[in-house]
């Protein structure tokens, strides 16, 4: 009995993996279509796109990741001041929550660090709208600290793709000067990970008859970047890895973004207070629902 509930759940899995491209029910993704396309009728941007904007925008559709500078207000003094400031928060909570061996997360990152809001500023706004066509909302904003594993070097740095919606897009930005040694993100670009998926990848414990091409450096992108550099990714759509360091540590903000029907800005006003604690997905777009809630995840 037992082989037959793994043979039903592992068809369960692959029905829904090769329909949605992730792992959760048919409601949850139906109601993600339903909300997504609810939000693009009602999209009216406030302003005209550059063409620096929209190619930024064509850039992240086609590869599934862009990488930016950090915003212009965004000084290197100032940039300074939020890298001390994460520092000395991470100190006072004694590095935080235990996600997992090697990683943390800070407790109440957005309420203690409010400022790290504007990290998105009116280019990253114009080019994320004009990625889903429609206006956008933070699910959620977490702070993480990775350490380096020396006696499990490998620990939860696997390729994989998250297992979440795929209107769900991630704002990723480098809290500290971040090079190969101290934890780059490792991407491989949307063609490739769409041709990977198509081929059976997806969960990172099974990865055995894809091992040589997912460690071809050829196709794998390193994003480094000093302090205030930003990634977008499609991180259910690019399959990708963080990096165990190995010197130092490495600290990032990480931005979670869904479709919305209403303007970021207003919406983050009526949740701010609810950011740092949303975890897994937002099951219910409509009602702004979290999977989870809580610093473990």
């Amino acid at each position: 009995m037992q082989s037959l509930r793994k043979i039903a759940s592992r068809a369960r899995l692959q029905t829904r993996v090769a329909m949605f491209g992730n792992n959760h029910s048919f409601g949850i993704n139906l109601r993600y279509a339903a909300y997504a396309n609810s939000a693009k009728r009602s999209w009216k941007p406030f302003t005209k796109a550059t063409p620096e904007q929209l190619a930024t925008a064509n850039r992240f559709k086609q590869d599934g990741f862009a990488v930016l500078p950090p915003p212009s207000k965004m000084t290197p003094e100032r940039l300074q001041e939020i890298k001390a400031t994460v520092d000395r928060k991470f100190a006072e909570q004694n590095d935080g929550f235990v996600v997992n061996y090697g990683m943390n997360r800070m407790v109440d990152g957005l309420e203690l660090i409010p400022e790290i809001i504007d990290f998105i500023d009116e280019d990253l706004e114009t080019a994320v709208e004009n990625y889903y066509g429609s206006h956008f909302k933070i699910f959620a904003v977490s702070f993480y600290r990775t350490r380096p594993t020396p006696d499990k070097p490998d620990s939860s740095f696997l390729w994989h793709l998250d297992n979440c919606p795929r209107q769900e897009i991630k704002l990723m930005v480098y809290l500290d000067d971040v090079v190969a040694e101290t934890g780059a993100l490792s991407v491989k670009d949307k063609p490739f990970s769409t041709g990977l998926r198509k081929e059976g990848f997806f969960d990172r414990r099974r990865i055995n008859q894809f091992v040589s091409r997912l460690d071809d450096k050829s196709s794998t992108r390193l994003l480094e970047g000093p302090v205030g550099t930003r990634l977008l990714f499609e991180n259910g759509g690019c399959i990708h890895k963080a990096t165990s360091p190995k010197r130092d540590h490495r600290d990032v903000v990480t931005f979670v973004l869904i479709p919305s029907d209403m303007h970021w800005r207003p919406h983050f006003a009526r949740n701010r207070n609810l950011l740092s604690t949303n975890a897994g997905i937002c099951i219910d777009p409509f009602r702004d629902r979290p999977e989870h809630v809580g610093y473990q995840f």
